[in-house]
Order: C-alpha cells, then sequence, then structure tokens
C-alpha cells in the first residue's frame, strides 16, 4: 500500500519589518557647472541593487539618485542643474531569515533636501523608509488517496489553498521618441526631468502578463532661440508582455510596478535638437497565484492491521480578497507669504506615503499624506522658475469580508490622477485619485497526513473484543470515530442500524465486529 501524495506549493511570509535610516551627504559643486545662489528643487529615487539573506537579517545595498535644480550666481544663464548619487549600505534583523530567502523591498523618501554649505558645496540629507518583507517558498506533499484501498477506510476533507504558480522579477524596456511641437523653441539644454507611471493595467494571458498603460514624461529646458525656459510634457501608451510560464487569465496576478526613466535630447531631420529620446525600464515583481480546492486525507485505519497515520501542522494561505480600490481626495494648498508669486504652473507631481495601516474589524484602515511638488513660473527677475512641496492628509478604509488578526496583506499604493490649478494669491486646489491595489490572505494551520506506520497488531485486544456492542452515541461522536473506535465501516454501521444520515447524541446502536 502506498501513499498518493499532492505537492503544495505556496508563498509563505515570514516576518517583516520597516525601518528608517538617514542619508547624509556633502556633495560638491562639478567644476563646469556655475557657483550656486539658491536651491530651486531637489528630486530623488531609490535604486536597490542587490539584497543579501544570512541568519536572521539581510544586507541590503542601493544607490539613491538625485537631481536638482538651482539658480546661480551668473546673471546670463540663471537656472541650472546637476546630478548625483549616494551609496549606502544597511544591514536589517529580519527574525528567522535565512539565506535564499525571497526579500521583496518597498522605499518611501521623506524629507528629501538640499543644503547649502557654500556656493560650491552643498549637503544631501534624507529619510529613507525601508518596508522590506521576507518569503519563503514552501513545497510540501501531503498525502490525498492511498493506491490500495482493501480493507482501508478513508477519511478526507476540502482544503481550499491559493498556491504560488509563478514568482518571478522581470523588467521591460520602453524607449519611443518626442518631437517637440513646432510652437516650441529647440533645446538648448535639458535642465530637469521626469518620468512617472499612469494608468497602468496588468492582464494575464495564456503563458504572458501584458503590461499596459501610459508614460508620463515632462521636461524643462533651456531654449536655443532666446536662452530663455522652456517646457514640454507628453504621455506616451505601451503595450508590452513579458514571460509567465505555465499561467492563464484564470489565475490571479500580484504585481508591483517600479519605473525609472531617462531623456536624451536628439536631432531631427533638419538637424536641431527637437527631438526627446525616451528610454524607460519597468521593474514588475510577479507572484501569479492560483485558487485550487484539494481533497486531502485527514484519516485513515484499517480493518485489517494495526496502521497509524503520520501527521504534520501546515500553515495553508487563502486569497480572501484581491481588489483595487480607489479615494479621491480634495484640498488646498497655500504658499508661505514669503514664496515667489506664482503665474503659471508647469508641472505637478506626487507621491503617495503611508503613515499607518492596521486591520480592523471590517478591514484595512490607511492613514496617509499625498506629497505634492509645484514647479511654476514666478515673477522673480532674476530667477523664473520656483518650486513648493505641500501635503494633503487622507484617510481610507478598505473594505474586508472575513479579514481577521491573523490574516496577512500587500498593498501598493499609486496616485493614478492629480490635477492641479490656481484659485487666489498663492492658493492652489488639488484634486487627486489615490489607487490601492490589495491583496488579502487568511491562515489556517491544519494537520495533514505525511506518511504512517504499520504497527505490531494487538491481537489479544481484538480477541477480547466482543462480537456484537450495544452503543449510545455521546456528545462528541460521529460515524468515523466510532467506526474507527470498533474497528468496522461507517457503512456497515449505518447497514445494522438502518440509518442514512450522522449519528446524533443519545443515538443507541449496534456494531459487529469486523475481524
Amino acid at each position: 500500500m502506498e501513499i498518493i501524495k499532492r505537492n503544495i506549493h505556496m508563498n509563505r511570509l515570514k516576518c517583516k519589518n520597516n525601518m528608517q535610516m538617514t542619508i547624509d551627504n556633502d556633495i560638491n559643486v562639478p567644476d563646469v557647472k556655475p557657483d550656486i545662489k539658491k536651491i530651486i528643487c531637489i528630486n530623488g529615487e531609490v535604486k536597490i541593487q542587490d539584497i543579501k539573506t544570512m541568519n536572521n537579517r539581510a544586507e541590503l545595498k542601493g544607490t539613491l539618485l538625485f537631481h536638482i535644480l538651482y539658480e546661480a550666481s551668473d546673471a546670463d544663464n540663471c537656472i541650472h542643474h546637476m546630478e548625483g548619487e549616494t551609496i549606502f549600505v544597511e544591514q536589517v534583523n529580519m527574525t528567522d531569515v535565512k539565506d535564499g530567502d525571497n526579500i521583496h523591498v518597498k522605499w518611501e523618501l521623506e524629507g528629501l533636501g538640499a543644503d547649502m554649505i557654500n556656493s560650491r558645496k552643498i549637503s544631501i540629507k534624507a529619510i529613507l523608509t525601508l518596508i522590506m518583507s521576507a518569503y519563503e517558498e514552501i513545497y510540501e506533499d501531503v498525502a490525498v488517496d492511498i493506491s490500495d484501498t482493501y480493507n482501508m477506510e478513508m477519511l478526507h476533507r476540502n482544503q481550499r489553498v491559493s498556491e504560488l504558480v509563478f514568482n518571478n522579477k522581470d523588467i521591460i524596456r520602453i524607449k519611443d521618441e518626442v518631437n517637440l511641437s513646432s510652437g516650441k523653441d529647440s533645446i538648448e539644454e535639458l535642465i530637469y526631468q521626469e518620468c512617472t507611471l499612469e494608468d497602468i493595467d496588468m492582464r494575464l494571458v495564456q503563458d504572458k502578463l501584458n503590461v499596459s498603460g501610459t508614460l508620463h514624461i515632462f521636461v524643462l529646458y533651456r531654449g536655443v532661440t532666446d536662452d530663455g525656459i522652456s517646457d514640454y510634457e507628453a504621455r506616451i501608451p505601451f503595450e508590452k508582455e513579458t514571460d509567465a510560464g505555465g499561467c492563464d487569465e484564470s489565475m490571479i496576478s500580484y504585481v508591483t510596478p517600479t519605473v525609472m526613466g531617462d531623456i536624451m535630447v536628439k536631432q531631427d531631420e533638419d538637424k536641431e535638437d527637437r527631438v526627446l529620446d525616451v528610454e524607460a525600464v519597468i521593474g514588475l515583481d510577479i507572484k501569479i497565484y492560483e485558487e485550487n480546492n484539494i481533497e486531502l486525507l485527514e484519516d485513515m485505519y484499517s480493518v485489517k492491521d494495526d496502521i497509524e497515520p503520520v501527521h504534520k501542522k501546515l500553515m495553508f494561505e487563502e486569497i480572501i480578497m484581491r481588489n483595487n480600490s480607489s479615494i479621491r481626495v480634495n484640498d488646498r494648498i497655500t504658499l508661505p507669504a514669503d514664496s515667489s508669486h506664482i503665474l503659471q504652473i508647469c508641472n505637478a507631481s506626487g507621491n503617495v506615503k503611508i503613515d499607518e495601516e492596521k486591520i480592523v474589524d471590517s478591514g484595512i484602515e490607511i492613514n496617509g499624506v499625498i506629497e505634492v511638488s509645484l514647479l511654476y513660473y514666478c515673477e522673480n527677475e532674476s530667477c523664473v522658475v520656483d518650486s513648493y512641496t505641500g501635503v494633503i492628509p487622507y484617510t481610507q478604509l478598505i473594505n474586508v469580508s472575513g479579514i481577521d488578526k491573523n490574516s496577512i496583506y500587500e498593498i501598493n499604493t499609486m496616485l493614478r490622477q492629480l490635477s492641479v490649478m490656481v484659485v487666489g494669491n498663492n492658493e492652489v486646489e488639488i484634486k487627486a485619485s489615490v489607487n490601492n491595489d490589495v491583496i488579502v490572505f487568511n491562515r489556517h494551520i491544519q494537520s495533514v497526513i505525511t506518511d504512517y506506520n504499520i504497527n505490531k497488531r494487538d491481537t489479544n485486544s481484538l480477541q477480547n473484543m466482543p462480537g456484537i456492542t450495544g452503543y449510545i452515541v455521546s456528545g462528541k461522536d460521529n460515524l468515523w470515530s466510532i467506526a474507527k473506535r470498533f474497528r468496522t465501516t461507517m457503512d456497515k454501521i449505518k447497514e445494522i442500524n438502518e440509518i442514512t444520515d450522522e449519528v446524533h447524541t443519545g443515538q443507541k446502536l449496534l456494531i459487529i465486529k469486523e475481524i
């Protein structure tokens, strides 16, 4: 007799750890750049380069890439830019993590700023929050049946489980060219650029993951004709596919996207610098699940031999919600009294930062802020561009039926829409839509059979067992437990006692020994 087993593949969350680190670094202005009079704005992004796991900790190496727009001391070309990077290495304590575990990292930059030390040196400061989750891929063989059922009784149960079918990190590349419209001046020098994702959508097809959306680009540049400052923005729609072997549209995907873009200037057919050469890399952290109902072998015994099943405790995870939820946020930001007067907003970008998330009775409660960065033309005679960053708080409840304190979840938050409008004296109205991509799992620890032992038969106790027994059903009894106790079968008990349903407390049964 052999046990028939089925392999179950799961992606188990082992631990999570949120930690903050301070980045503080002094940067010299490159020799080819003019002196700094005033820093207009700074933006940055984090690139995680390497993650190593070891016993109970993870070592993370990354780079903070920053871009600074500043007012120069010279009067001819007042606005300039500089770029740089600072490398960091951090060790994070993570309970039960071992070599080979998968580490998923999300990051948030807070308080990114640049302070002048002198006209040739600046201090870069930021608080980097790292949200690190450690996953272990589990492969378990569990009993579902028996090859030879002669003289064997089996009890099955239905177990719903969300199995991990595909787990991979991949990238897709977007390469395109954008021509400046006829009314725009040609480009002398790019001084500021942004690449962001909008309306991204992920869909599974046979053996592929379809990724579509829009790449929004914005550039600020110095023109050729009058040496003035101009801006240009464009939206590049894209649709790409990446491999997801063994998957189909019936499965459930959960994908975390990140984007890093670069914009260069090229000449058009007339040899003028009017073409923006755009290249973006979208990183994809892909997990694909399949929901299955598995008939597990819960218990077994023989009316002939003394067989003892070998049990093991196993944690099962089941998806109880996979959804996108949105919330609209409307508010106003008033610039400080000493700010430059806004003539026209040329670019607005935003980031969503979650301050607190917790499980409540009806779902997941989120408290966060939308950080809105404005780049605008102003009335300042020496510098025509200025910036301001403000925050708008928001609270959202994501309803999740069946959630409890032991549930686990992932949330990818993205700013889907952002519009700004000047409504008063340096007062700006903000309308935004925050999208939360959510997956929630419930966890259940269940006993499963992995093997069996054949013990030496206690023939004396069997011989001393009466051939016919009268039995009164107690509160914890059921047909299975009674049949197993008296070494008979459920069918035989039903036949002798002329019953078709489950027994009930106080019911009298006649039991005949099978052996």
